[in-house]
């Protein structure tokens, strides 16, 4: 694949991820902030919104990770890989962290579509099969595993941390 491909790529998830997060957080705060108005000037029933609320948080959550990952700037604790720096020992540490944590999302992807696929309940009101909440489990798996394996090939091919 050529380089402009990956990069228009790489643009276009990180719009989808950052957009699909924050149409997920001003959703979760305008639902949020109508339920607490309503508690005080009972006008209608809210009742509704629970399976909004659920469905919209646990996008958000998993969009943001995925946009962290995609930037590394995810949290993570990293003494020891300062201070090993660029030497070989850092670098090997560095391969072997990114092979560790495709290990897992390979985990989480494969379990998130197992989850997703097996789901056969639907939400209590609106009717929606539960797939729908599940699936952004796998769908930012795979993202996370892209980008794990962008990183790998840094390493590898170019020696640069990514």
């Amino acid at each position: 694949m050529s380089r402009g491909i990956l990069n228009n790529v790489n643009r276009v998830t990180e719009l989808v991820l950052r957009w699909g997060s924050t149409l997920c957080l001003v959703g979760l705060l305008v639902i949020v902030t109508a339920v607490v108005f309503m508690r005080f000037v009972p006008i209608v029933s809210m009742g509704w919104t629970d399976e909004i609320v659920e469905f919209a948080f646990a996008w958000m959550v998993f969009l943001c990770s995925a946009e962290l990952w995609r930037k590394g700037s995810h949290f993570r604790v990293e003494m020891i890989t300062d201070w090993l720096g660029d030497s070989k020992a850092g670098r090997v540490l560095g391969i072997s962290l990114r092979f560790l944590s495709l290990v897992f999302l390979m985990v989480f992807t494969y379990e998130g579509a197992l989850l997703a696929i097996k789901a056969t309940d639907r939400s209590p009101v609106f009717e929606l099969p539960k797939t729908l909440w599940y699936m952004v489990m796998p769908i930012t798996g795979a993202i996370m595993i892209g980008y794990t394996v962008r990183d790998l090939y840094l390493l590898f091919c170019r020696g640069r941390q990514a």
